[in-house]
C-alpha cells in the first residue's frame, strides 16, 4: 500500500487514533524528528521549534524519557551512536531507536527487546538509508541491498500479525550536504549521493513489496516541498514534519478503517479541470472521424471524388488569388459539412453558390452518427482555411458572406474551462 496525500489532524484527533496503541519508530535523525513531532501532536497542536529539531540525546523532551544512549553515553556523529527514547501515558506509548544501519548486531538486539516484551508494537515506522550508503565503505550501496532484506525479516518475525509496518522512503537531499552523517572523508561523494538515495529507495520499495509491507513515499511527496528543507540539505523544518505526521495518521486511518476529519477531500480519480458532460478531446474526435471517413460506402466515396473534380474545374475558371489545392480540399469538405448540417436549406439557396453539385449526394447513405462525426472532424480542421482563404476569394458577393452558424462551428475558446485546485 502506498500513501501520498493526507488530511489535517488536530491533537485531539491524533490522541483518539493512537489511543491504546504502541508506536515503535526506528531510524536516523530524520525519524527522530518525526518521533518528536508525533509526541508533540499527542499533547498540543503547536509545532516544534527549530532548536528542538536540532537537539539530540537530551534527557527529556516534551515529557518523554531518554532510556539509553544520547547524553547517557558518548555524544558523537559516529556509527556507534545510540539513542533510545520513550513517551508514555496511560493510553499512549511511543518509542524511538536511533540506528545507523538497516541490519546490524544492534538491530538484532532491538528485535530481542521486542520479542521479550509483553507489549507488542501496533505500529512500526522505519527508515534507514543515508548512513547505510555513506558511512560503511565504498561498497555501501551493495551492502545496503544485502542487509535490508535481512533487517526487515528480523523485525517482522518478532512482530504480531496485527502490527502495521510502514517503511518511510529517504527524503530528498540537497546537492550540497553538510552536518549529520557527512564527514570530511566522504565529501567527494556528494555528487553521487542523491542518485544513491534514489537507488536505495527504489530497492527498498521492492523489498517491502516482497514482504507485503506498507510504503510511505516521502521522497516523492517532498520533491514538491524542498523549500521546507533545512540549510544543511538533510533535515527538514517543523512544517514538513507536521506534514509527515499527518501522512502517517492518514495512512493509519486507511489501514484501520477510521474516518478522517474531512478537512481535505480526495477523490479516487481527481479531475484537474471541470469539463462538460460527454466532452471529447480533439484526438478522440479525430480518431472517430477518421474511422467514419475510412468506412464510408464506396458509392458515396466515388460521388465525393466526382464532386471534387467538378469543383476543381469550376474554381479554375475563377480569377482569384486563392490557392487552388487548398480551395479544393477545403470547399469539398466545408460545403459537405455545411450541407449535412443544413439539409433543410432550400434548393434555391444552394443554386446561389457555384457548388450546387452537392445536391446530387444521397445523404441517406450515411448514418446519423457518421454524419455528426464527419461534420465535427471537417469543421474543426477546416475552419482556419475557411476564414483565411475563402474570405479572400471572389466566389461570393459581399452580401453572401459565409454563415458560421449554419456550419455549426464549435468555438471552444468561448467556453472557458473551470479549474479546481486539489491538495
Amino acid at each position: 500500500m502506498f500513501s501520498i496525500l493526507a488530511d489535517i489532524f488536530t491533537s485531539k484527533e491524533a490522541r483518539e487514533i493512537l489511543k491504546n496503541k504502541f508506536v515503535l519508530m526506528i531510524g536516523d535523525s530524520v525519524v527522530r524528528s518525526c518521533y518528536k513531532d508525533l509526541i508533540k501532536i499527542l499533547q498540543t497542536d503547536n509545532h516544534l521549534h527549530d532548536h528542538q529539531l536540532k537537539a539530540k540525546g537530551e534527557i527529556s523532551f516534551e515529557n518523554d524519557t531518554l532510556l539509553e544512549g544520547g547524553s547517557y553515553g558518548v555524544m558523537s556523529n559516529d556509527v556507534t551512536y545510540t539513542e533510545v527514547r520513550e513517551f508514555k501515558t496511560n493510553i499512549h506509548l511511543v518509542r524511538f531507536y536511533f540506528i545507523t544501519r538497516c541490519y546490524s548486531d544492534y538491530l538484532v538486539s532491538i528485535c530481542e527487546d521486542i520479542k521479550d516484551e509483553s507489549e507488542k508494537p501496533d505500529v512500526v515506522i522505519m527508515n534507514s538509508g543515508c548512513w547505510d550508503i555513506t558511512r560503511y565503505g565504498p561498497n555501501s550501496i551493495n551492502d545496503y541491498k544485502k542487509n535490508l532484506p535481512m533487517g526487515i525479516f528480523s523485525l517482522i518475525r518478532v512482530l504480531p500479525s496485527h502490527t502495521v509496518f510502514i517503511w518511510n522512503t529517504t527524503l530528498p537531499l540537497s546537492k550540497e550536504v553538510r552536518g549529520g552523517f557527512m564527514i570530511p572523508e566522504i565529501y567527494d561523494k556528494q555528487s553521487k549521493l542523491r542518485e544513491d538515495v534514489l537507488e536505495a529507495n527504489h530497492y527498498a520499495t521492492k523489498v517491502m513489496k516482497e514482504y507485503k509491507l506498507d510504503v510511505l513515499d516521502l521522497h516523492y511527496y517532498f520533491l514538491n516541498h524542498i523549500q521546507r528543507r533545512a540549510k544543511d540539505g538533510i533535515h527538514w523544518d517543523a512544517t514538513a514534519h507536521r506534514r509527515i505526521t499527518n501522512l502517517i495518521l492518514n495512512h493509519l486511518c486507511d489501514v484501520w478503517d477510521i474516518k478522517t476529519p474531512g478537512r481535505i477531500i480526495f477523490k479516487n480519480n481527481p479531475k484537474m479541470m471541470s469539463l462538460p458532460e460527454n466532452y471529447e478531446f480533439f484526438e478522440e474526435k479525430e480518431n472517430k472521424a477518421n474511422y467514419a471517413i475510412n468506412n464510408l460506402p464506396n458509392d458515396l466515396t466515388k460521388k465525393i471524388d466526382q464532386m471534387a473534380n467538378s469543383l476543381e474545374n469550376e474554381i479554375s475558371t475563377e480569377k482569384s488569388n486563392i490557392n487552388y489545392n487548398d480551395a479544393k480540399r477545403f470547399k469539398v469538405n466545408e460545403y459537405f459539412a455545411t450541407n449535412l448540417n443544413n439539409q433543410s436549406s432550400s434548393q434555391s439557396d444552394f443554386n446561389k453558390h457555384p457548388i450546387n453539385i452537392y445536391n446530387q449526394l444521397n445523404y441517406q447513405a450515411i448514418s446519423q452518427i457518421a454524419k455528426n462525426q464527419l461534420q465535427n472532424h471537417l469543421t474543426q480542421i477546416l475552419t482556419p482555411v475557411f476564414e483565411e482563404k475563402l474570405m479572400q476569394s471572389n466566389l461570393y458577393s459581399s452580401h453572401q458572406q459565409p454563415n458560421y452558424h449554419s456550419a455549426n462551428i464549435n468555438s471552444r475558446h468561448n467556453n472557458k474551462r473551470k479549474f479546481s485546485y486539489e491538495d
